[in-house]
């Protein structure tokens, strides 16, 4: 019972905010009730308003003593829960609840005046490393209701630049390093006492991928002379007095490069995976420099491996100029199994799915990881009797990237049709060289069989016995296809700078087999397509690529810049692109005011059945959108966003009215939503909640809802048909 108390307490804060926040503040005492830091930059200092607030920011890490923790940015729900303590606690009751509310609970933060002195003093010295030595730190305190109201003024004046920069090192080795054009400091940049440091390790870390294997930062010194009156500072890089005093032959093994005369492996228990594999990813080779990027490179690469749970390495000296490297690798959890059970409900059709996984990650004493999952589902529907689907996977991955994967998938409309889908694939990733920023994964063969073993006579004539755009999806076909696909980000992490991510995809199929037909006597079919044992092969070229851009305004403020845009186009051996393949627009990653797969393409209006859902897809996708997330209490966060986009087809399709795409009218057709959204940030798990409203809805533009494309309060906006509500696993972009 004890367990849930915690959670008892936070769902009655609703009743008990209305506490004082005082309630536990003694006389004499007050609350800090807030703690803010604001940076006043003088004419000649040369920060922006928006750099001075990004500036105040970083400085309040360098507060001793902060006010109670805020959601919001103003209610401290914390402390409220604190304050629902009773002051009695002379019953057991009493004394349980106090003891609980406070576990759960924060105490209030009572003002301190030395901390408030020591606060001034860590801001004085931050603002001096970073090059502003005449900075002026003053406070403004307002006292009421024995409350504290406390603001840092950090007066901010010229920052110091550097108007020399020297080297005075005389053993070569080092010096070389020191004045390459990668160095972190020179003459004209601000002083910058954390590009300093940067540099000490920048040098350091050359050293050791030369060989260096004892040398250290602590002997890399700066000294900067700022006695100069026009705001300048002279700033020397030596070695430390103790390294300038060492004796010759100590001296001597201190510049000798050493290189690796051994490695050797050890695992703590029965030796559970290969030595060659180990070694294959082992960067560290004997008779080789001892290189630090080698160390790390080996550490990634050998915790990369899904057998090995951690890697330990370090290394003896052997003589003035060898090492010997030990590598000892911990065995990881081999197997492992998981179910899952959910329920689902879409357009009032409600439905059942469950599923079961298995996972090896060391089946053959390798590293190889082999993936076994089943799912099967069950939906009632209100149009078509029931549905039955039905999956099984199974993937085979090695450490040198590669992978094979095999699946199978049942459906069973019994209205309309029975449909499988079986395929195989053989893909590699490049390995990532150490500090690269790209990915590149190439699927070398993707073989895909869909066969329709069953036809209802009714579905037959309304999609195909006439012409439709899904007569081809709903016949038999095979797609032969290979793709590339890669990715880039400059994120850092553990940073607050803005970062890019940037993936881009290409995908072509059926051309092979296409060029097999003209050499060979290939079979037509009656609508003049190649077939392959009776069955025609689907050939197409697509292209995706997305964008997106993470603006850092503050440690807790991000504004997301997401383009998106995919063009795929059927030629040759086929008129449309399979129904696999196709886009569809809405949902949670979409324009989250309209459901998945319930909007375009263009103008199209859909009736919500199922036949319906497989006409709103297209060949042309664009998305658009822009997000603004506020971290506003530890793993809390919300959102407010504006999307827009559509799907369009190629081709002028009869049962797409409104659908194909056009210049003079695709912008007229982007559809807009704006919505709020509520997510909750695990770190391995983020779990996303979005409320999506309509703004602009193309498929009122035409017929008999003409000019009812905008909705808003004012004008035709229905908040029952106009919201959409998604939750989701992961950020959309």
């Amino acid at each position: 019972m004890k367990r849930y108390v915690h959670y008892i307490l936070l769902i009655l804060v609703c009743f008990v905010c209305g506490c004082k926040t005082t309630k536990f503040v003694s006389e004499g005492e007050l609350l800090l009730d807030k703690a803010r830091v604001k940076v006043q930059p003088q004419k000649e200092c040369g920060l922006s308003k928006g750099d001075a607030n990004a500036l105040a920011g970083e400085l309040k890490a360098y507060l001793r003593q902060k006010q109670n923790t805020e959601i919001l940015g103003f209610w401290k729900l914390q402390l409220h829960v604190y304050n629902t303590a009773p002051i009695d606690t002379t019953t057991k009751a009493n004394k349980f609840f106090a003891k609980n509310a406070k576990k759960v609970g924060e105490a209030p933060v009572i003002y301190d005046e030395q901390l408030t002195g020591l606060s001034m003093q860590q801001l004085n010295q931050a603002m001096q490393n970073k090059g502003y030595f005449r900075v002026e730190v003053d406070t403004i305190q307002k006292v009421k209701d024995r409350k504290m109201d406390l603001t840092y003024v950090v007066v901010a004046n010229a920052p110091y630049t550097v108007r020399k920069y020297t080297v005075d090192i005389d053993r070569p080795e080092v010096r070389e390093i020191a004045m390459q054009k990668q160095r972190k400091v020179d003459k004209g940049m601000q002083f910058d006492a954390a590009l300093m440091d940067e540099e000490r390790q920048r040098i350091t870390t050359r050293m050791h991928n030369k060989g260096y294997f004892y040398f250290d930062k602590s002997m890399l010194v700066f000294t900067a002379d700022s006695s100069y009156r026009d705001n300048t500072v002279e700033v020397e890089l030596t070695l430390a007095d103790y390294v300038k005093a060492m004796p010759d032959s100590v001296a001597e093994l201190l510049y000798t490069p050493l290189r690796i005369r051994r490695v050797f492996f050890h695992s703590d228990g029965d030796n559970f995976i290969r030595e060659s594999v180990l070694r294959r990813n082992c960067r560290l080779k004997e008779g080789e420099l001892y290189a630090e990027w080698r160390v790390e490179r080996t550490y990634t690469l050998l915790n990369n491996l899904g057998a090995v749970k951690y890697v330990d390495i370090s290394f003896d000296p052997i003589g003035r100029d060898e090492l010997d490297c030990h590598i000892t690798v911990s065995k990881s959890k081999v197997h492992s199994v998981s179910a899952e059970l959910e329920g689902t409900y879409s357009a009032g059709d409600w439905g059942i799915g469950a599923g079961v996984g298995y996972q090896n990650k060391n089946i053959f004493r390798g590293s190889e990881l082999l993936s076994l999952n089943a799912r099967a589902s069950y939906e009632w529907r209100q149009n078509g009797g029931r549905a039955i689907e039905a999956k099984g996977e199974a993937g085979l991955s090695f450490p040198s990237q590669v992978k094979i994967n095999l699946a199978y998938n049942y459906q069973q409309r019994p209205d309309e049709y029975t449909r499988t889908i079986a395929n195989a694939g053989l893909y590699y990733t490049i390995p990532r060289k150490a500090n690269s920023r790209w990915t590149h994964r190439f699927n070398l063969i993707d073989i895909s069989y869909i066969y329709l073993p069953w036809m209802s006579e009714q579905f037959k004539t309304d999609f195909i016995d006439r012409a439709s755009v899904l007569k081809a999806s709903y016949e038999d076909h095979f797609i032969l296809d290979w793709s590339y696909s890669g990715q880039f980000t400059n994120q850092r992490k553990n940073s607050n700078r803005s970062y890019i991510k940037f993936n881009y995809s290409v995908e072509t199929a059926g051309n092979f087999l296409y060029g097999m037909a003209r050499l060979f006597p290939f079979r037509q079919n009656d609508d003049g397509a190649y077939t392959l044992w009776n069955v025609p092969f689907a050939q197409y070229a697509k292209g995706d690529v997305n964008f997106v851009f993470h603006h850092v305004m503050a440690p807790q403020h991000q504004l997301v810049y997401h383009v998106g845009l995919g063009v795929a186009v059927p030629y040759l051996n086929a008129s449309t692109i399979p129904f696999e393949k196709r886009y569809f627009s809405g949902g949670a990653n979409s324009v989250r005011g309209w459901q998945a797969r319930t909007l375009g393409p263009g103008g199209f209006h859909g009736q919500g059945n199922s036949m319906v859902y497989d006409l709103q897809a297209g060949d042309i996708r664009l998305d658009l959108n822009i997000e603004y997330r506020w971290r506003v209490w530890n793993f809390i966060e919300l959102a407010a966003f504006l999307d827009a986009g559509n799907i369009w087809t190629i081709r002028d399709y009869e049962q797409q009215p409104y659908g194909v795409f056009r210049w003079d009218e695709f912008y007229k057709q982007i559809a807009m939503s704006w919505g709020f959204g509520l997510r909750l940030d695990f770190s391995i798990l983020v779990l996303r909640l979005d409320l999506g409203v309509k703004l602009h809805d193309p498929t009122r533009m035409y017929g008999e809802y003409a000019g009812m494309e905008w909705r808003t309060a004012s004008h035709h906006l229905n908040w029952k048909d106009d919201c959409t509500i998604h939750f989701a696993i992961g950020y959309p972009f």
